[in-house]
């Protein structure tokens, strides 16, 4: 059945509000505790944050993260539906990556609907599951990383196929890259790539050009791990820096936040938790432009014969600056005080959600059931909750680009 949609042109920008403050939340940066310290490693800064001292807790609001915030609802004609899944953002486009069995979707900036970018499948172009990809509008591109890949998938943003860029040097036996994260640097035609360094794979980090060519390499042998799918790698790009972590389930290491450095083709060590006598937990770090954030899994249970849950998480924040830090949540009080959920999603700049009109109404709904809100927040609420048609609308994305120190 055909869909009607009321199409907004002009996203909603709304304004913030701070929560009455707690005894045992601080609710400032000040009123936490110096967890961490900077040190010298060959030359360069190290963040060691002291695990044993994350213990104060801190409620942050997302106005002292993010300048402002955009609600978008996407257009809602039928192929333009999309799930709760990843974004990429430029001045005038959004991307949109649902699952392995939808197309890419292109949008505008203001939520219409302009075109699928390729479709799943194994012909010319296709591709299934995707672990990276990035919208290069200055250079009319969009790049596509899939798991196990040997190149890169290019398409222009006419949604036209364009030549892949090889992964493995035309001189060298061909290997799958397993989970893995790139850059693509347009105006030089250079790409900066980082797999998981498993024992297989002749490389962790490199730079080549668009025909395959490595430029510079660093070796995965200083930190090699396991061939494990569980393992994962991360790259947000939300500084100026190629940052990179790992995240090692077993087993149980100090792991670290590297910087690659392409001017001295060298990793540096940018963050780490340090655990004093104690033996290490799984844990995950991820590089916003102001703080560090990251999870630490206390527990875990078998689910299976071969399967195993975490069961307990604690998120910590530090922020680089200061030095202080703690357990940390925060709460959108540009929309009521709600759960700021995915901080860990920010990428390129942007704390971005992407979330089905059903949850953001529930979300607004829960807002409104506050004491705290000032008349001004309650109507703002209120109203965008009731213009949200559950039924009928597709997806809300809400965008809010990161404060730089």
């Amino acid at each position: 059945m055909k869909r009607t949609f009321l199409y907004i042109a002009i996203p909603l920008v709304v304004s913030a509000c701070r929560p009455s403050a707690t005894s045992s939340v601080a609710t400032s940066w000040e009123q936490l505790p110096v967890v961490a310290e900077r040190i010298e490693t060959n030359g360069q800064p190290l963040i060691v944050c002291d695990w044993s001292q994350l213990t104060d807790s801190i409620a942050l609001p997302l106005s002292q993260l993010v300048e402002d915030l955009e609600i978008i609802p996407l257009e809602n004609k039928d192929e333009a539906y999309v799930r709760n899944t990843s974004i990429r953002l430029s001045d005038n486009y959004i991307l949109l990556h649902s699952s392995r069995n939808m197309p890419f979707k292109l949008f505008t900036r203001q939520g219409k609907f302009i075109r699928n970018i390729g479709n799943s499948g194994n012909g010319p172009g296709g591709y299934g599951q995707v672990c990276d990809f990035q919208l290069d509008e200055a250079h009319n591109r969009i790049y596509l990383m899939p798991w196990n890949a040997t190149a890169l998938i290019v398409y222009d943003l006419q949604g036209r196929l364009q030549p892949s860029i090889p992964l493995n040097a035309p001189d060298e036996q061909p290997w799958k890259l397993p989970k893995s994260a790139f850059h693509v640097d347009g105006e030089h035609r250079e790409v900066t790539v980082a797999t998981l360094p498993w024992k297989s794979n002749p490389r962790m980090v490199w730079v080549q050009d668009f025909e395959g060519h490595i430029l510079q390499q660093s070796p995965s042998n200083p930190y090699q791990l396991a061939m494990d799918y569980s393992t994962d790698i991360y790259h947000l790009n939300n500084t100026d820096a190629f940052e990179l972590s790992v995240l090692n389930f077993y087993p149980e290491k100090e792991d670290t936040l590297y910087h690659y450095e392409a001017e001295t083709n060298r990793l540096t060590p940018a963050f780490t938790l340090d655990f004093p006598g104690a033996k290490p937990l799984v844990h995950e770090y991820f590089e916003l432009p102001t703080c560090y954030i990251g999870m630490v899994i206390g527990r875990m249970e078998e689910v299976g014969l071969t399967q195993t849950e975490s069961r307990e998480h604690t998120h910590f924040i530090v922020d680089k600056r200061t030095l202080r830090g703690g357990h940390y949540r925060v709460y959108n009080d540009f929309l009521g005080n709600t759960e700021a959920f995915w901080l860990n999603h920010s990428r390129n700049g942007y704390y971005a959600r992407n979330l089905s009109p059903h949850m953001l109404k529930a979300e607004l709904e829960e807002a409104l059931r506050r004491s705290d809100l000032t008349p001004a927040m309650l109507q703002k609420v209120s109203a965008l909750a009731e213009s949200i048609d559950v039924e009928r609308d597709n997806n809300y994305l809400i965008i809010g680009k990161l404060k730089c120190p």
